[in-house]
C-alpha cells in the first residue's frame, strides 16, 4: 500500500523533497497546499499531485493523507505541526522542528500523548555515509573520540526581507545551517552536550549571520562547529579519535567517508552513488509509518529537543532576543 503524502509549503526545499518522493516506490504525493493557488497548481502539475488545497487546514483534514510534510519557514512549524498531531496525522517537519526547547518539548509530548509519528527532517543522518561513519565510531575503529570539526556556511546576498535575514521568519544561520552541524555531532557521538558556548556576528536585522559553536560532552569529546550565511567554507567534517580519524566529505550531502589510522594511512573508504539523498529519509520514514512506530531511531525526538536547548543557550549568550 502506498504511503500518501501531503506537502504544506511549496518552496525550494519542497521541490527537492517532492522530486525524491516520486522516486521512492510505494509512495504517493497525494496533496499539496499553498497560500497561492497558482503556485499550488504549478507544483501539482510538475510533481503529479492528485489534490490541490488553498488551505493548510483542509489538507490536514484530508482523511486520505497519511503523512504531512511541513516545509514552511521555521516560524510556522509549531502551529502547523501541532494541528497535524491534534488531528492524528504523522508529521515529517523540516528542520528545525521549532526554534526553542519549550515549543519542541510541547510538540513531542503531544505526539506521544496522541500516539502519532513525529520526526524532524534531519535527512543528513539517513545518508549511508553518515551511518558508516557512526558505525566506525561506535565500533571503536578510531578509539575514543576527542574532537569533531564540522562547518556549514554559504554566501547569500543580503536581503533583509529574505527568510535567512528576516527575524519575523525566524531567520539566522543557527536555525538554518547550525542545526545541521549540531545534530551531526550529537548523532555521531550519541549523547547530548554538557556545555555550550559560542560567538556570533549579527546582520543589520538583528539575526546571526555567522557563528562559531563549541560543545563539550561527558565522554570527553569536544566539538568545534561553525555556521554562516555570509561566506563559503569547506564542508568536510572531521572526527578525530585516539587511534585515528574519519573524514566525512561534504557532510551536509555526503556520499563519501574515509577512515585513517594515526599514521595517516587510509584504512577503509566508503562511497555511495545515490543522486538524491532525500530518498533515504523518505524510505526511513515510510518504514517507521508502515511498522506503526512513533519515533525514529536515527533521528530520535530527544536529539531534536537537545538541539533546541542548544539554540536557547546560544541565543541567550548572543543577546539576540533583546535585539529583535
Amino acid at each position: 500500500m502506498n504511503v500518501k503524502y501531503g506537502i504544506i509549503g511549496l518552496g525550494g526545499i519542497a521541490q527537492v523533497f517532492a522530486g525524491a518522493l516520486n522516486a521512492v516506490s510505494d509512495t504517493e504525493l497525494l496533496a499539496v497546499a499553498s497560500g497561492s493557488r497558482e503556485r499550488a497548481e504549478a507544483f501539482s502539475k510538475k510533481f503529479n499531485a492528485s489534490k490541490i488545497y488553498d488551505s493548510y487546514t483542509e489538507l490536514i483534514h484530508d482523511k486520505e493523507v497519511n503523512v504531512v510534510y511541513v516545509a514552511l519557514t521555521h516560524n510556522f512549524h509549531y502551529d502547523l505541526v501541532k494541528m497535524c498531531l491534534e488531528n492524528g496525522k504523522a508529521v515529517l517537519c523540516e528542520k528545525p522542528l521549532t526554534t526553542n526547547k519549550k515549543d519542541t518539548e510541547e510538540l513531542i509530548a503531544l505526539a506521544r500523548k496522541n500516539r502519532v509519528l513525529l520526526m524532524e527532517a534531519m535527512w543528513t543522518r539517513c545518508l549511508p555515509s553518515f551511518q558508516k561513519a557512526k558505525e566506525w565510531v561506535a565500533s571503536g575503529r578510531i578509539g575514543d573520540v576527542k574532537l569533531i570539526d564540522a562547518k556549514f556556511c554559504f554566501n547569500a546576498p543580503y536581503d533583509p526581507k529574505h527568510r535567512l535575514f528576516n527575524p519575523k521568519l525566524a531567520g539566522g544561520s543557527l536555525y538554518d545551517t547550525g542545526v545541521y552541524v549540531i545534530e551531526f555531532t550529537t548523532g555521531i557521538l550519541g549523547e547530548k552536550p554538557e556545555k555550550v558556548s559560542g560567538f556570533a556576528t549579527l546582520a543589520e536585522t538583528g539575526v546571526d549571520d555567522f557563528a562559531v559553536i563549541n560543545m563539550s560532552f561527558k565522554s570527553g569529546a569536544l566539538a568545534m562547529l561553525s555556521c554562516g550565511t555570509r561566506a563559503h567554507v569547506n564542508r568536510d567534517a572531521g572526527i578525530y579519535g585516539t587511534n585515528g580519524r574519519i573524514v566525512v566529505y561534504e557532510f551536509f550531502s555526503s556520499k563519501k567517508c574515509e577512515l585513517y589510522d594515526n599514521n595517516n594511512n587510509l584504512i577503509e573508504s566508503f562511497e555511495d552513488d545515490c543522486q538524491e539523498g532525500f530518498v533515504y529519509q523518505i524510505r526511513h520514514f515510510n518504514n517507521l509509518f508502515n511498522k506503526g512506530k512513533l519515533e525514529s531511531d536515527i533521528i530520535p525526538l530527544e536529539d531534536t529537543a537537545n538541539c533546541a536547548d542548544v539554540f536557547d543557550k546560544l541565543i541567550k549568550q548572543w543577546g539576540i532576543e533583546e535585539n529583535l
